[in-house]
């Protein structure tokens, strides 16, 4: 098991092993499907008609808010990539609640459509295994669930992941959809309504909100039987994660009573930063050890980064003693990383 107030801090990098969408490739397909062509009348020539008929028949009694719509549809596909996110996009257009409603009917669409086609989802044949068991050997999740469950035993099962945290700045549900399944393979007479209860009673954080509750939005469900607006509101926008007391207070505390900060696939960028900084005061009894991947950074901005990563948890974000506990693995992908590093936070 691991150690105590271990946090895990999960970016997009983490879910880019099952197959999802990260970056630069989220937000080319976002700016492909918010592009529509309507010279030849009412309907598009060009464009995502999956997207197009959710806007449609929520908005086609009311033309002047079908045309505000696919002007702000515009604007995203002009200006998404001058973002590094399309949660960044939103941000920047915060007073603009239409670019936040069509931004979120995209993030749903292109993670739905990223689930039901990723490593996860099991061969023609197999779909009763749930996952795809040998594809997961190659990611960090298999040696992440195997951690969690050495050395608890079948009659503690309702204890798993009790003492971690895992703040998850995805919107899939990858983490849950594998320890559901993990969870009754690894214990017999487990079955799948309590593995799913045993998933939901650990202390798991999605800022930004997920696709939904598996149980009412199947893990993998087709883009055809998905209804986009209902799957949208579960998402939220950074300006309405910082306005959730709960949440954020939720998040505040595991990183101030950290003692492993475990960092994988996360850019660190400005506003997750933000929301993860619990802005403590003073020194705390103990001293939180910090590993992390660098995928794509390099050692010349250590300083700073280290100095933004010890602000979330320590008074002084300058101070070597707190630095010196910061272990970056740059160049190194989250599969390996993990297993590398796995005896620094497990107990």
């Amino acid at each position: 098991m691991f150690e105590d107030n271990t946090v895990f801090v999960i970016g997009a990098g983490a879910s880019q092993e099952f197959g999802l969408p990260v970056g630069w490739d989220l937000l080319r397909e976002i700016r492909d499907n918010s592009f529509f062509d309507f010279s030849g009348g009412p309907f598009p020539t060009t464009g995502n008609w999956k997207i197009f008929n959710a806007v449609h028949q929520r908005y086609e009694k009311d033309q002047n808010k079908m045309n505000k719509v696919f002007r702000a549809f515009g604007d995203i596909h002009s200006g998404v990539d001058t973002a590094g996110s399309i949660d960044e996009f939103i941000n920047r257009h915060a007073d603009d609640p239409i670019i936040a409603e069509i931004g979120k009917v995209q993030i749903a669409h292109a993670i739905l459509k990223a689930e039901a086609i990723s490593g996860l989802v099991p061969l023609a044949g197999r779909e009763a295994d749930g996952i795809n068991w040998d594809n997961t050997e190659s990611t960090w999740i298999a040696p992440f669930a195997r951690a969690l469950f050495d050395g608890v035993r079948a009659k503690d099962v309702e204890t798993l992941g009790n003492n971690i945290a895992i703040i998850c700045f995805n919107y899939d549900r990858c983490i849950e959809h594998y320890l559901e399944y993990a969870i009754q393979k690894a214990y017999r007479g487990v079955e799948r309504k309590q593995a799913r209860q045993i998933v939901k009673g650990m202390n798991i954080i999605h800022p930004y909100g997920s696709l939904g509750d598996i149980s009412q939005i199947s893990f993998g469900t087709p883009l055809e039987h998905a209804d986009l607006y209902h799957v949208t509101e579960n998402l939220i926008t950074w300006s309405e994660s910082i306005e959730e007391d709960t949440m954020v207070r939720g998040i505040h505390d595991a990183i101030i009573e950290s003692r492993n900060l475990v960092f994988m696939g996360f850019a660190f960028a400005n506003q997750n930063m933000e929301l993860l900084n619990g802005e403590i005061v003073s020194e705390k009894a103990y001293f939180t050890d910090v590993y992390s991947t660098g995928l794509g950074l390099t050692k010349d901005i250590e300083f700073k980064l280290k100095k933004k990563i010890t602000q979330l948890y320590a008074p002084d974000s300058t101070a070597q003693k707190y630095h010196d506990r910061i272990k970056i693995m740059y160049d190194v992908k989250c599969a390996r990383f993990f297993k590398e590093q796995l005896q620094n936070f497990v107990a």
